[in-house]
């Protein structure tokens, strides 16, 4: 039994609208091949789309489905929401059959980690998103893309992968890129990050850093700034509430209204879980389940 795939490229014309959390997809259709006639369409898809606050976006795919699937994941990446994707009203009827989301470059470089028997996560902030391979020290290697800051690009658009050990106590460089060749780049920060976890350095514990709390400031402030001082749970540090200079809870988890996206309360977690030991946080007196940390002044 045959299965032809057709392997094709061909320009695609998506219109729709970019909602903040998922794209509402109106038409896609491949673009004329002439250029006089696409330069008439793509004027007049532009005017009406204009009209409605829609985009016209172009991508280069082998199917109507593909090239939105593209268009998805790029957006997905620049909203840094994981669940970025198509919304219930999304006109689907001619996307034609499924096909898998094109892998990202994110994608391709934790499969190559987990083949060589290294654990990793990924996590975001504003300032991109970011492949975190956690140390024995307690540190961790932060990677992503060098001219992005990102991990969910396509592997078209890779510029070389950048690798730093972070901790609260210093950080250093453990891989720069000198090619875009993907494969091959993966293969040396992998290689690099293997170094790296095998170093005897890198598994003893690290001493406290003294400026953690003005790191764990600076993610705070730019949300809360009467944030004076944060409240965890003692067993993992788990942010359970935010407090200003008088005691009055101006945040709290996990049902607060406003105040601190998620994924920067992840990485204010990830800061004190490195640090999670005795001395590192002060209890609650009366309340040993309960840890305060006391932030550096703006």
């Amino acid at each position: 039994m045959s299965t032809n795939q057709n392997t094709t490229l061909r320009e695609f014309i998506i219109v729709g609208q970019d909602q903040g959390t998922g794209f509402e997809l109106w038409d896609v259709a491949p673009a004329p091949t002439d250029n006089r006639r696409r330069a008439i369409v793509l004027e007049e898809i532009g005017v009406d789309a204009d009209d409605a606050f829609g985009s016209v976006n172009l991508e280069w795919a082998t199917s109507p489905r593909a090239a939105v699937n593209q268009l998805i994941t790029a957006l997905r990446d620049q909203s840094g929401l994981d669940d970025y994707d198509l919304t219930p009203k999304s006109q689907t009827e001619n996307l034609g059959p499924e096909e898998p989301m094109p892998a990202t470059t994110g994608d391709i470089l934790r499969e190559a980690l987990t083949a060589a028997d290294i654990d990793s996560h990924t996590s975001s902030d504003t300032g991109g998103s970011r492949v975190v391979v956690p140390l024995p020290c307690g540190a961790e290697i932060w990677i992503a893309d060098e001219s992005s800051l990102t991990i969910g690009g396509l592997p078209r658009s890779h510029a070389g992968w950048a690798a730093h050990f972070y901790s609260t106590v210093l950080e250093e460089e453990v891989y720069t890129s000198t090619t875009n060749d993907l494969t091959a780049d993966t293969q040396a920060v992998v290689e690099a990050v293997t170094a790296s976890l095998t170093a005897e350095r890198h598994h003893h514990r690290l001493p406290l850093g003294r400026h953690i709390t003005e790191d764990i400031a600076r993610k705070v402030h730019p949300h809360l700034p009467d944030a004076a001082v944060l409240t965890l749970d003692a067993t993992d540090c788990t942010l359970t509430a935010v407090l200003d200079e008088s005691g009055r809870t101006i945040w709290y988890a996990p049902a607060s209204p406003l105040g601190l996206p998620d994924d920067v309360t992840g990485d204010i977690e990830r800061l004190a879980r490195l640090l999670l030991r005795p001395g590192s946080v002060t209890p609650v007196p009366g309340h040993d389940d309960t840890c305060e940390i006391t932030l550096a002044r703006q």
